[in-house]
């Protein structure tokens, strides 16, 4: 049976020019670029896919690159071939090849779940159709900021908050109780993200507090690969320990520490996983343990819908990340993700990722453009 092949590949590295932030006092201000590639078919459908990246003094060039490596292989490739296109993929010699392997078959995805005329996440399996948000905080200077930004994140719909602190122990600690002493009482979804800055011995005193308090969880407290001191953390506390994501992405490590009681959760993102037939094995391994899956969602729109769909499409997955202020991460999207009254986060009804970009907007801040076509 024929079937609609790849015929053009179009890829955008977009560095917008809204506020940076940052997530630790031991970075700079981050240069936030959107990497975009469009799949467009014989048959006139498109798909679209767009994954983040974070990186200090300037917009990153090469996830943008080794996109441009990677597309030549997607021409002439049919769209229901989709597990042995990225099986295909895989094989070849690219550097940091799991993001465009993770950002082509996202694209890959949305288009076949327009061309079935379905959101994706009911093409996947659709177990709920709306998530719990959490405001995604970045580094703010003093503890009368963070609690300023949490009243103004309550204010906004959210009834769950992630911290996101200078990663300094001592200040981390006491911004920890002045939260708490200032939320006493209230339903609140606290966790904390600590982007690898303590040893094990702070760690454990955070978690304890942590535990104290009744926090969901605390991540990345060690760098994801120290297994050994994940574990002795998780084994000495009652909060849900979780890693990074950023660090491992891939299948077997993450089954590996799961099987170990490393990690309570498992925390990785679409974008850089190997899209949704990547999610889908990782979400496979973390159900048959019976754990919760912990999915990213920072980001720009495009990278936040392949999270969002994702997580609609299992049963395991309680919260949606959302950094937070949100509006420099909703630029050129005509639609975006906000909490509604109860914190939820909604897709939009559209086929696919449900997404439309408006490139008149986005067309000022592309840094690097190619295409591809047979």
């Amino acid at each position: 049976m024929s079937q609609p092949v790849v015929k053009a590949v179009d890829l955008y590295a977009i560095g917008p020019d809204g506020e940076k932030v940052s997530w630790s006092s031991f970075l700079g201000p981050m240069c936030e670029a959107m990497i975009v590639a469009r799949l467009t078919f014989d048959n006139g459908q498109q798909g679209i896919a767009g994954l983040t990246t974070y990186t200090e003094h300037e917009f990153d060039q090469t996830a943008f690159h080794s996109a441009a490596l990677m597309a030549p292989f997607l021409l002439g490739k049919g769209l229901y071939d989709i597990p042995r296109i990225n099986a295909e993929l895989g094989r070849k010699y690219v550097p940091l090849g799991h993001l465009p392997i993770s950002l082509f078959d996202i694209a890959l995805h949305d288009a076949k779940a327009k061309q079935a005329g379905l959101p994706l996440y009911q093409m996947l399996g659709a177990a709920k159709d709306k998530v719990r948000a959490y405001a995604s905080s970045p580094l703010l200077q003093s503890i009368e900021d963070y609690i300023r930004y949490c009243h103004q994140m309550l204010d906004q719909g959210f009834n769950a908050i992630k911290i996101h602190p200078r990663c300094v122990f001592e200040e981390d600690y006491a911004l920890v109780q002045a939260l708490q002493a200032e939320f006493a009482g209230r339903e609140i979804g606290w966790s904390l993200d600590v982007d690898s800055n303590y040893n094990l011995e702070q760690a454990l005193k955070m978690g304890r507090l942590l535990d104290q308090y009744q926090w969901e969880f605390f991540e990345e407290p060690l760098s994801d690969s120290d297994l050994d001191g994940y574990k002795a953390l998780a084994d000495a506390l009652d909060i849900d320990v979780i890693c990074g994501g950023n660090s491992l992405p891939n299948l077997h490590l993450i089954r590996h520490a799961l099987q170990m009681r490393a990690w309570d959760r498992s925390r990785f993102d679409v974008t850089s996983i190997g899209g949704y037939t990547g999610a889908i094995k990782v979400m496979g391994a973390t159900q048959a343990m019976g754990m919760k899956a912990e999915v990213q969602s920072w980001g720009y729109t495009l990278t936040q819908a392949a999270n969002l769909h994702l997580m609609l499409a299992y049963g395991n997955c309680d919260y949606f990340e959302q950094a937070a202020p949100y509006e420099k991460y909703e630029v050129g999207a005509r639609q975006v993700f906000r909490p509604d009254a109860e914190g939820y986060i909604h897709p939009t009804g559209l086929p696919g990722l449900g997404v439309e970009l408006n490139w008149d907007v986005l067309e000022p801040f592309i840094y690097q453009q190619r295409h591809f076509a047979l």
